[in-house]
């Protein structure tokens, strides 16, 4: 039945398949995670609290989990995360079947689940290579991506239909159910090793001194550096123009929900239709030129939706930009990082990688918070200014402008320090 592309790799569909159930219950935790915390504690500040709680672990430790991914396996370390959230969901299940469930309980099992994060994100993002043939690689992150993009639809409804038509605690049972399967899935992967270990023991400074080469061989490598210069401005332009900047301007048109439902949808809905024929095409292999442009296009796009006459017109440009966006970031990135890091690393580039999404997204929520309060048309133009001064630094590079999902390219010395003199404030 599957004779071309990713699918025809056995491995593969059961892993998709297993992660993909796992994104659903994940996106429906969500809803009902927060729905709990807000029924028991009755205070968004409470809510807040626990968001913030999680988030720090995910933080801290996750340069430690690409190190552990890079010592032991993607397979072991993900299926370890996988069985660690489904018995925490077990235990809030039980908590709430019985009436038990109290706020401090929100808080461990908050933190718990943000630990388990930093060790399955960079493992999530290193598995796929064992998984495929390199030539399968963009089509099988592009399959990746549309499962992401269609849990994100599917499970906030899923979670809300299971909390309104059953109760609290069969809609976690069903969520620690995926995590359980997703575990279950995994074991189809390969058992591929991660880098030699020369005996069983595995000490503090051991962990450390990988967790620093992680973090030097991203200094050295110039390819890296150019990728998490293009991280870090998104960031910064996508968390406060989504978390502020658009709920902002939907209250300046009438029916406000309404427009900022439909924008959300309309870039959804364009990430899914990039990822979907992603999916068909494969990718361009001079990614370089495709970041170029984005950058740049997504940059001045930023900067004219402040001023967008009618919201059809912010709805247009979102969802052109979820398209381009789901091509260039969210299939060819990954490819890109997979084909062009040794395999020994990739856990650990895959956590450096995302680094700046943890760091940087409250950096740019306050920012565009403070600027929207004076006008939105300033938030817009604020997320602009990362993503037009990364395109237009990458654009004078002409190793930037050669990378390829495919070929190794010799190295610019002088792009470092060009790019940062570019994106310096």
């Amino acid at each position: 039945m599957f004779t071309h592309g990713p699918l025809r790799s056995r491995p593969f569909r059961y892993v998709w398949g297993g992660e993909t159930l796992s994104m659903v219950g994940d996106a429906a935790y969500q809803i009902v995670f927060i729905w709990l915390v807000l029924s028991i504690s009755d205070s968004p500040a409470v809510l807040a609290a626990v968001l913030v709680a999680t988030g720090i672990p995910r933080g801290v430790l996750l340069l430690v989990g690409g190190a552990v991914t890079d010592r032991f396996s993607p397979r072991a370390v993900m299926l370890g995360s996988h069985l660690v959230r489904g018995v925490l969901l077990t235990i809030l299940t039980v908590l709430a079947a019985s009436g038990g469930l109290r706020v401090w309980h929100f808080f461990a099992i908050g933190i718990a689940f943000g630990i388990a994060d930093a060790f399955f994100w960079p493992a999530s993002g290193s598995i796929v290579p064992s998984l495929v043939r390199e030539p399968d690689l963009p089509r099988a992150n592009a399959l990746i991506g549309v499962a992401e993009q269609a849990s994100g639809f599917v499970g906030p409804i899923l979670g809300g239909v299971l909390l309104t038509t059953t109760s609290s605690a069969f809609a976690l049972a069903f969520n620690a159910a995926t995590f359980f399967v997703a575990a279950l899935t995994l074991l189809a992967a390969p058992k591929a090793s991660g880098a030699p270990v020369q005996d069983t023991r595995y000490s503090v400074a051991q962990l450390l001194r990988e967790v620093r080469g992680g973090l030097a061989h991203a200094g050295r490598n110039t390819e890296v550096r150019m990728v998490l210069l293009l991280i870090s401005a998104a960031t910064l332009s996508y968390s406060g123009l989504f978390a502020v900047g658009l709920p902002t301007l939907a209250g300046r048109f009438p029916d406000g929900p309404i427009v900022l439902g439909v924008m959300v949808t309309a870039w959804g809905l364009g990430q899914l239709v990039g990822a979907t024929s992603a999916s068909v095409t494969g990718l361009p292999r001079r990614w370089g030129l495709l970041i170029i442009a984005m950058a740049i296009v997504e940059g001045t796009c930023f900067a004219v939706l402040g001023f967008a006459p009618h919201y059809l017109v912010a709805v247009a440009l979102l969802a052109v930009l979820g398209i381009g966006v789901a091509y260039s970031t969210d299939v060819a990135l990954p490819t890109f990082i997979q084909t062009r890091t040794p395999p020994n690393m990739l856990g650990r580039v895959n956590a450096v990688i995302n680094l700046p999404r943890v760091v940087l997204e409250p950096v740019s929520i306050a920012a565009m918070g403070a600027l929207a309060v004076l006008d939105v048309r300033w938030t817009f133009a604020l997320a602009a200014v990362p993503m037009l001064l990364v395109g237009i630094g990458l654009a004078t590079s002409a190793t930037a402008r050669r990378l390829s999902t495919s070929t190794p390219q010799a190295l610019d010395t002088d792009l470092p320090q060009r790019l940062a003199v570019t994106v310096s404030p």
